[in-house]
């Protein structure tokens, strides 16, 4: 239901008369790289990789001289979790399951993830954004001391709808191509587990929450080079530094020019 209500939020501000000129979609798709832990699992330490990737599309709603403000709707393939590498080495075997107690643990989670973005960009070099995602948890395995658990995406023991916030930011590297930077974190607990150390005293019960920060390649698709335009000068979709220094050249020839003048006229 939740993510009807995101899809239709999208739908709805795309509908309001913004004027038809700043109605300009965009195609976008993107491959990321996450690294990630679980808040709650007694691991510290963002040791799980992932990978993040999808298409989406963005328009602004809003522009003024050098800035606009954008919506963007992605669909995503992401993968989150929390890994640990071999903790004891006392070669305790643990009498209910009669595996040894290593304090290994590796949990992958796959999601079908539906952000929804707020950007402001200025000059069309750089955006921030803030947003919400709605995820499904497609499948997931869990490892505990090297062995591999009982626990599946519908075995009931993970929250399968997942809740995100988000922050992004991203700048312009060459042509229609974007460098990116985001962070999630997980709005509603992805699961409650009890926890007990190494003698079988109970630790609690722990909420655990997705957390992430991702590194996004992103292909714009359908943008007009031609119109990313700095100040009067026109960007050709080089790295944005060189603008300064074509306009200090202007300005050069131009100094040059008034001087083979007053020269001229000097005579």
């Amino acid at each position: 239901m939740k993510k009807h209500i995101l899809i239709g939020l999208f739908i709805a501000l795309l509908a309001l008369p913004f004027g038809a000129k700043s109605q300009v979609f965009l195609g976008e798709a993107f491959v990321g790289y996450n690294i990630c832990q679980v808040d709650g699992d007694q691991i510290m330490g963002f040791f799980k990789q992932g990978i993040n990737v999808g298409v989406g599309v963005i328009t602004p709603i809003w522009t003024k001289d050098k800035f606009s403000l954008e919506l963007s709707l992605e669909v995503l393939y992401n993968q989150k979790g929390s890994k640990q590498g071999r903790k004891y080495w006392s070669h305790q075997i643990d009498p209910v399951t009669g595996h040894e107690i290593t304090g290994e643990y590796n949990l992958s989670l796959s999601y079908g993830e539906v952000p929804f973005m707020v950007y402001f960009t200025d000059k069309k070099v750089v955006s921030a954004g803030v947003g919400l995602s709605y995820a499904r948890l497609m499948g997931l395995t869990e490892y505990e001391h090297g062995v591999k658990t009982n626990v599946t995406a519908s075995s009931g023991e993970f929250d399968q709808n997942e809740f995100n916030i988000l922050a992004d930011v991203k700048i312009r590297v060459y042509k229609r191509w974007k460098l990116g930077f985001r962070y999630s974190y997980s709005l509603n607990p992805i699961r409650e587990r009890e926890y007990f150390d190494i003698e079988g005293n109970s630790l609690g019960v722990f909420k655990q929450y997705n957390n992430l920060f991702t590194f996004r390649l992103t292909y714009v698709f359908n943008e007009k080079l031609e119109d990313l335009v700095r100040e009067e000068y026109r960007y050709t979709g080089d790295n944005p530094k060189f603008h300064d220094k074509a306009v200090q050249r202007q300005i050069r020839k131009l100094k040059r020019k008034q001087e083979r003048e007053a020269r001229k006229e000097s005579h």
